[in-house]
C-alpha cells in the first residue's frame, strides 16, 4: 500500500470510495474537483494493487491545518490505513502549529484514531450533519516541532 498525491487520474475511484463510505452525505463529483483543485489544499490517496483504497483532504492556511475528509475503504480499515494518511498530510505541511477537525459524534473507532494521533476534544457543534442529523466534535492538536506519532 502506497501513500501518494492525489491526481486526477484518481478522481472516480475517489469518488466511488466516497460514496460508499459516505452514501448520500457523499461529496459530489463537482465538490471533489474543486477539493482537488484548491490552492492551499492537499488531498492524498492510500492505493493498493492500482486501487483507491483511502482518501484524506487536508487545507492548510498560513500555519493552521484541517483535516476535511477521511475515508477508507470499509475492506480496509482497521489496518493503519487512516492513521498513515493523516501522519503524511501533517508531516508533509511546512509551518504548521494547529490542526482541526471534525467527527460525527457516534464515529468512535474515529474518535479512538484521532486521539491515538494527539488530537483533543474541544467543542460540540450541534446538529452539524446530516443523513441522519448529528453533533460533530470538533478537535485540535497542537504540533509543536515534532510531527506525528509513528505507531
Amino acid at each position: 500500500m502506497m501513500i501518494r498525491k492525489m491526481l486526477p487520474v484518481h478522481l472516480e475511484q475517489v469518488k466511488a470510495l466516497l460514496d460508499t463510505c459516505f452514501g448520500e452525505s457523499a461529496w459530489s463529483m463537482e465538490s471533489l474537483r474543486s477539493q482537488l483543485d484548491k490552492a492551499d489544499s492537499r488531498c492524498m490517496v492510500a492505493v493498493e494493487d492500482d486501487m483507491v483504497i483511502g482518501f484524506l483532504a487536508f487545507e492548510q492556511v498560513v500555519d493552521e491545518g484541517s483535516i476535511v475528509e477521511v475515508a477508507v475503504h470499509p475492506g480496509y480499515r482497521r489496518r493503519g490505513i487512516a492513521h498513515r494518511l493523516i501522519t503524511s498530510a501533517i508531516n508533509s505541511a511546512d509551518g504548521l502549529k494547529t490542526v482541526f477537525l471534525e467527527v460525527r459524534e457516534s464515529n468512535t473507532p474515529a474518535v479512538k484514531l484521532y486521539e491515538s494521533l494527539g488530537f483533543e476534544r474541544i467543542a460540540v457543534r450541534k446538529g452539524y450533519y446530516d443523513h441522519p442529523k448529528e453533533d460533530a466534535v470538533i478537535m485540535k492538536r497542537s504540533i509543536s516541532g515534532c510531527h506525528a506519532p509513528n505507531h
